[in-house]
């Protein structure tokens, strides 16, 4: 057999999902790489553009356990452009916003992401595209990640 032969396409969405998105990454990577940040920070900073959130919400909207978010938080505290800090309601809670530096970072990035958007439509789609964002909105909403409804180990 030849070990230069191309692989079979998985037939796993899971799979399909996770190909499609480190392919995705890598190119967005591409575009804001002047910017000094990769798109999974300023996927952060964007989020969090129109408004402070608790950790637990912000990982919640991001799809993220609260563990890998704070992992993904430390580079933007320390590079100072966000802040966490308690809650005013409850002081177990923490709150994360942009700082002055972080709101002028995600202006300075926009013009690139921007770009990075319009050659993705430009390649795919502009419709493909917007039934992309539509179906992997519904694959978030479809309610498969709920803890009490997974079926039980198979051993």
């Amino acid at each position: 057999m030849d070990p230069d032969l191309p692989l079979p396409d998985t037939l796993c969405y899971c799979s399909s999902l996770r190909q499609a998105s480190r392919y995705l990454t890598s190119f967005y990577d591409q575009m804001l790489s002047g910017s000094g940040l990769r798109v999974t920070q300023f996927a952060i900073l964007s989020r969090l553009r129109a408004r402070p959130a608790t950790v637990s919400r912000l990982a919640q909207g991001m799809v993220m356990d609260r563990t890998t978010l704070a992992r993904n938080l430390q580079p933007l505290v320390r590079a100072e452009l966000v802040a966490v800090r308690p809650s005013d309601t409850d002081r177990r809670e923490r709150v994360v916003e942009l700082t002055a530096a972080g709101r002028a970072k995600v202006e300075e990035i926009l013009p690139a992401w921007r770009r990075a958007q319009a050659r993705f439509d430009e390649q795919f789609g502009a419709a493909q595209g917007a039934q992309l964002l539509a179906t992997m909105r519904a694959v978030v909403d479809s309610g498969l990640h709920d803890p009490g409804q997974l079926p039980a180990a198979v051993d």
